[in-house]
């Protein structure tokens, strides 16, 4: 009798091994294939926080044009290579201080300048409403300390002497 209680109790720990590994196996693929989904949403995830920084750093905190300009306004204005610079020297900003305020990279102000390609859409809209700001407001925007003349004496002119 000893032997047929051991022959159950062993059938019975084998059957129940046997359920459970039919169970388990669908759910341990299934907890493999959401390990997975979820690592690639985060690196997703990690690459959109960095490029969202990038063009935060791009824009600069404090970027706020004046009021935009009217889509009637941004149709009519004409750029050209000699403008962008006129516009970029007239504020006395490098090309990539220039580039903050406009909210693009250097590398557009860049080619604007050498004539390889044009402000399209919101870029040109911003350069527009660039065009209207004065030198310390534009400095105001970047937080850079505003441009002072120099304040003094006027230089002497020397006198030649006359050759006798």
């Amino acid at each position: 009798m000893a032997d047929i209680a051991k022959l159950l109790k062993e059938e019975i720990t084998r059957l129940a091994r046997k359920e459970i590994k039919k169970n388990v196996v669908p759910l341990s693929a299934k907890l493999i294939s959401l390990s997975r989904t979820v690592s690639r949403q985060q690196k997703a995830l990690d690459s959109l926080e960095k490029t969202v920084a990038r063009q935060n750093k791009l824009l600069g905190e404090n970027r706020t044009l004046p009021e935009p300009p009217s889509e009637e306004e941004v149709k009519k204005s004409r750029v050209s290579p000699r403008l962008v610079k006129t516009q970029r020297k007239r504020l006395k900003l490098n090309q990539s201080d220039f580039a903050r305020l406009l909210g693009v990279s250097v590398a557009a102000v860049r080619s604007w300048e050498q004539g390889r390609s044009q402000p399209r859409g919101s870029n040109l809209a911003a350069f527009v409403s660039v065009r209207r700001l004065k030198l310390t407001a534009a400095r105001e925007r970047l937080g850079i300390t505003p441009v002072r003349k120099k304040r003094g004496r006027p230089k002497k002119r020397g006198r030649r002497k006359k050759k006798s």
